[in-house]
């Protein structure tokens, strides 16, 4: 049961810095929009896309964060073994490659977003790869 209020913890600690980094990546986005946001930001204020951002952010990632518990457990039971500063090495570098991997397609199409994207991933990688197992532990 440790292990699921440590997912969470962890889930709702990055939707926080979701939030915060988004709005602020938004903010910057939204001085010279892309032609293809510009119409969106037609049909929907910023102040609604920003409310409904943290509408879903807290259960979105508090899932994420529980789904992540679950892959801990899975990956402790099957592959133990520390390293990397973390209780499972494996786990670490299972994150840490799903992170990447999601961040990058993100970033190439969002080129100028770039900071704001790299600086949630760096933080999803420290709280799920990191965080999570040690408070678990």
């Amino acid at each position: 049961m440790a292990i699921l209020i440590a997912g969470l913890a962890a889930g709702v600690f990055m939707a926080q810095i979701f939030i915060t980094v988004g709005c602020l990546t938004a903010f910057f986005a939204l001085k010279d929009p892309p032609p293809a946001l510009a119409v969106m930001l037609a049909r929907f204020p910023p102040g609604v896309f920003v409310m409904t951002i943290v509408f879903f952010a807290y259960p979105l990632w508090g899932v994420i964060g529980i789904v992540a518990a679950f892959l801990f457990i899975a990956l402790e039971n099957g592959a133990p073994g520390g390293g990397l500063g973390s209780p499972n090495m494996v786990y670490t570098i299972s994150v840490t490659l799903a992170a990447i991997a999601l961040a990058l397609p993100i970033a190439i199409l969002a080129r100028r977003l770039w900071p704001g994207v790299a600086g949630m991933t760096v933080a999803s990688i420290a709280i799920f790869g990191w965080l999570l197992p040690l408070l678990a532990s």
